[in-house]
């Protein structure tokens, strides 16, 4: 017998409505006040929801700082202080989506979110907190989203420099679930169902060098499954360097998890099953699945690396020293000279 664990959450997902229409069907009968997270460039659409039949008042957040930092939450906090709000709406990628989650912890409202990037953190009960230059990253089940609306008319217009890293963020989820400790027949299920599709968005966006709607669409699908699987099991390694990287030195999010991908993969490798072994090698189509990964990123323009990232080349073992310093599932053993040259080498 297969004997595993599952658990899953309850969330509504609503995908490839506009969020008007659907904010519309979703609002509960009487007048709901609404606290808007998301940049000022939203604000024509704030002004839109305003005028909703079922929404009485909107007050709109719109400071939005990667990393979220502990002093922005607070301001947001006072900002929303004495307004009696019944759904804290965010709307943009992880960091207007991470601000969110701080807030409803304090909260009694409920947290409805509208992606607008690639990221995943939609899905998920995790949040972090950036203070004194340390990133924390929790856990919570009072952060998961009640509502998550996927508007595929947000994402089509991202830049390519922004929707490509957020794709591979995504594939990261995937990637890492499939070697997950806490893997299940469901889990694998789904993270080759979200594999496929992102791979195959993005091979399409490398021939056809634009965003079209069937490419956006596999890629918000891939996304979605993505981050339901974050939420569903453990991450590794690769999730751990990138808010390493990201929260402690202050690198870009998306990037650093595109960036990793290949090199953490192949860091992996040897410790992985069989098994696990030949289902990467189905789903990528080779037999190196991190070296397909890499040169997707080349023709799509993030081959990147840590150095035009902006970490120094001493900030490196300082790096390892915070990943050696935490406790995680892994199927490589945590090594420090090794996790060093794997740095290195994306460096």
């Amino acid at each position: 017998m297969n004997l595993f664990n599952y658990k899953t959450h309850a969330v509504k997902v609503i995908f490839g409505k506009s969020i008007l229409d659907a904010l519309d069907e979703e609002l509960p009968e009487g007048k709901s006040n609404i606290a808007f997270i998301g940049s000022g460039r939203n604000s024509a659409l704030v002004e839109k929801i305003k005028n909703l039949e079922k929404v009485g008042g909107v007050f709109h957040f719109d400071k939005i700082i990667q990393h979220v930092p502990q002093d922005l939450v607070e301001e947001a906090g006072k900002f929303l202080e004495g307004k009696e709000v019944d759904i804290i709406l965010c709307l943009g990628g992880g960091s207007a989506i991470g601000l969110g989650k701080a807030l409803v912890l304090n909260s009694n409202a409920e947290l409805w979110v509208v992606p607008t990037t690639y990221s995943g953190s939609e899905m998920t009960n995790i949040y972090g907190i950036s203070q004194n230059g340390v990133k924390t990253v929790k856990r919570d089940d009072r952060v998961h989203p009640h509502k998550v609306f996927y508007d595929p008319y947000l994402s089509i217009g991202m830049p390519l420099d922004l929707a490509v890293p957020s794709a591979f963020n995504a594939m990261a989820h995937l990637v890492e679930a499939l070697y997950s400790r806490e893997s299940n027949p469901i889990v694998n299920s789904l993270a080759e169902l979200g594999l496929k599709n992102l791979l195959a968005g993005l091979r399409s966006l490398s021939q056809e060098k634009v965003m079209t709607a069937e490419i956006n669409e596999k890629l918000l699908f891939g996304a979605y499954i993505g981050g339901k699987v974050l939420c569903e099991v453990s991450m590794g390694l690769h999730h751990k360097a990138a808010h390493v990287l990201g929260g402690n030195f202050n690198l870009e999010h998306s990037k650093i998890h595109t960036l990793l991908l290949p090199f953490v993969l192949k860091y992996q490798w040897d410790f992985l099953t069989e098994g696990v072994q030949r289902n990467f090698q189905a789903i990528f189509g080779g037999p190196l699945p991190y070296q397909t990964i890499r040169e997707l990123q080349e023709k799509l323009g993030a081959g990147f690396n840590l150095r035009e990232l902006g970490l120094s080349r001493e900030d490196i073992p300082k790096a390892v020293d915070f990943l050696m310093q935490m406790t995680y599932p892994n199927p490589a053993p945590m090594i420090m000279d090794h996790l060093i040259l794997m740095l290195e080498s994306a460096y």
